[in-house]
């Protein structure tokens, strides 16, 4: 079984392949649709996350078989889980990483919110010209810390962005899953300096949240801020049908 695959739904609109290193995920993101998928509540799932069996051995089996076209298309770490949640975690990512590099994979992106933990690849992903991404999606601290208990602050996302920008790696964030609007927009403010692409999204399966938010107006005000700074972005389609 390929451990590089086509996401299909909504994911595909991040990316046209992808590949989870890891079982489980510790940042516990109250969010997190992984756990329904598995049948699993969110401390189950967050509670002692696993490297996949063989799993960097199967992955330089599926590089070794990618045709041409297949090493241009962009693949996401990760989806399901995060490629930098442990230090154990991050040197396996490392190891996958140079597999990547090893056979010229030509568009890799790593989405986290592992913040300066994933630093240290900064290396690897310029010299490929990759992209480095952070899920980003409050400015306040006691939020992030109810709706995102595992994961690192927002302090640590933020400067790990400016550290790529800075060295001259393409950075995009996503903002998504939208809890607040106001929070939301706010991301934009505090980080549109050092960002390269925005993605924004909406929230989805949580209908206490979904009804409180205006998303007619906060697709208008999201669209208004990311022209006003001259932003590249793309706007997912679930929200993109409030237009």
């Amino acid at each position: 079984m390929s451990v590089i695959y086509e996401p299909r739904g909504k994911a595909r609109e991040y990316s046209e392949l992808a590949i989870n290193l890891w079982t489980g995920c510790s940042h516990a993101c109250k969010y997190c649709y992984c756990p329904a998928i598995l049948r699993k509540t969110v401390d189950e799932w967050s509670k002692n996350p696993y490297a996949r069996t063989r799993i960097i051995q199967q992955l330089e089996r599926d590089l070794k078989k990618m045709t041409d076209d297949d090493k241009q298309k962009e693949l996401l770490f990760s989806f399901m889980t995060d490629p930098y949640q442990s230090d154990e975690c991050a040197f396996m990512t490392r190891q996958a990483l140079l597999l990547c590099e090893h056979y010229e994979l030509k568009n890799v992106q790593v989405l986290t919110k592992a913040g300066f933990r994933a630093v240290k690849d900064f290396d690897i992903i310029k010299r490929n010209g990759w992209k480095f991404a952070s899920t980003i999606i409050f400015r306040s601290e006691s939020l992030r810390e109810i709706w995102e208990p595992g994961a690192t602050s927002i302090a640590s996302r933020i400067e790990a962005v400016k550290i790529a920008h800075a060295v001259g790696i393409e950075t995009w964030i996503s903002i998504e899953p939208v809890v607040d609007a106001g929070e939301a927009l706010k991301v934009i403010e505090d980080t549109h300096k050092y960002v390269d692409l925005f993605k924004v999204g909406k929230m989805n399966h949580n209908k206490e949240v979904e009804s409180k938010i205006d998303w007619n107006k906060f697709y208008i005000d999201s669209v208004a801020l990311l022209n006003k700074y001259g932003k590249r972005f793309y706007i997912k389609k679930d929200l993109l049908k409030f237009a």
